[in-house]
């Protein structure tokens, strides 16, 4: 298995968890809790399915770069969300914690995968 193919597959599995944890809770207070998908979750799902388009669709460099910028603002969103949330009196949800935990795996693996598709093969001696 080539390199960029097991990047990519990294890459398409953290996408699946981040758009699963979407669906599951982002904050808990006692017996109420809130869904990714009833706000910013919802972001996180449409980026998630974006990035695994151009994951799947990575031969070119603007599809990787697509992958990777949709790996940052997940991860992006999910900070913002855990600070907001953090701050008051709920406590942070398991999708929010899936949804941070693969936004930064996709985030290194994105810009692995893109430094490995745009980096040019060096010339062979002989």
């Amino acid at each position: 298995m080539s390199l960029s193919l097991a990047l990519k597959a990294v890459l398409t599995a953290t996408f699946v968890a981040i758009a699963v944890g979407a669906f599951m809770p982002w904050s808990e207070l006692d017996a109420f809790k809130e869904n990714g998908v009833d706000g910013n979750g919802i972001a996180t799902l449409v980026l998630a399915i974006a990035g695994i388009a151009g994951t799947i669709l990575g031969r070119r460099p603007r599809a990787v770069l697509i992958s990777a910028s949709s790996a940052l603002l997940c991860l992006l969103l999910g900070l913002i969300d855990y600070a907001d949330i953090s701050s008051g009196s709920a406590d942070v949800g398991s999708g929010l914690y899936l949804t941070l935990a693969g936004s930064i795996i996709a985030t290194v693996t994105a810009g692995a995968l893109t430094f490995t598709i745009l980096r040019k093969p060096e010339p062979t001696a002989g």
